[in-house]
């Protein structure tokens, strides 16, 4: 193996890790809500031969609840449902973090990621409208205001309206493409289309993908350390 293969290889392990951090969720078939265990294994392009393939991170869906790292012996392990809203030095309101966190806890998608996402997408401006029809915290395109409005996401500068579609928006993608966060991210993006293209040319990971990656990585020890302190659970 080369030089550069290696290299390559320990910085896929290296994201790897850094991502298995942020707890990330799905949906199951059938129309009932399950949140997933993300498991991870790389692949290389070679490996990846046919056109939808999404296959660099999978999960393991389980039903009702998501089991966080936190069982010590003789005590019971917390699940996602149970852990409490911990506000994020961002700036954002208190109360305007615990309704986003309310949105992810009642779709089962990950507060740290969408925190992240908002901050990237939109700096938390819930005015924030950009050139290509963009508009939000979470910067949702007109191309889907159509559909959204009729799922009751009428008002995109509403934050509950806002965040309900983008957390919607990802719930599905991450039920369809079974729980690929990278490639989940790179549709949020690029659309779905677009992901695909750069899928097949090669591109597994874009500065997007890492970038809400990692910053959710550090929002989610950030929530693990204040839990910590205050409960002195580990």
């Amino acid at each position: 193996m080369s030089k550069r293969r290696i290299r390559d290889r320990k910085k896929r392990i290296r994201r790897i890790k850094r991502i298995r951090r942020v707890v990330l969720s799905g949906t199951a078939v059938a129309s009932v809500a399950v949140v997933a265990i993300i498991t991870y294994h790389t692949i290389t392009p070679e490996q990846d031969k046919t056109p939808e393939s999404i296959a660099v991170i999978q999960t393991e869906p389980i039903a009702p609840e998501i089991h966080i790292d936190t069982e010590k012996q003789g005590e019971t392990p917390r699940t996602y449902q149970d852990v409490d809203f911990v506000p994020l030095p961002v700036p954002m309101t208190d109360t305007d973090q615990e309704i986003v966190f309310g949105i992810c806890q009642e779709h089962g998608v990950a507060f740290p990621l969408v925190m992240a996402i908002i901050e990237h997408e939109s700096h938390f401006d819930r005015t924030a409208r950009s050139q290509s029809g963009d508009s939000g915290y979470m910067q949702i395109n007109d191309c889907n205001a159509e559909r959204l409005s009729d799922l009751g996401f009428s008002d995109l500068y509403d934050l509950e309206q806002n965040v309900g579609a983008g957390v919607y928006i990802l719930k599905e993608l991450f039920s369809k493409y079974e729980g690929d966060a990278t490639f989940v991210l790179m549709a949020y993006n690029a659309g779905e289309k677009g992901a695909r293209d750069m899928r097949e040319s090669g591109i597994y990971e874009t500065e997007y993908t890492v970038e809400i990656l990692e910053r959710a990585e550090a929002f989610s020890s950030y929530i693990d350390n204040a839990t910590t302190e205050r409960t002195g659970v580990r």
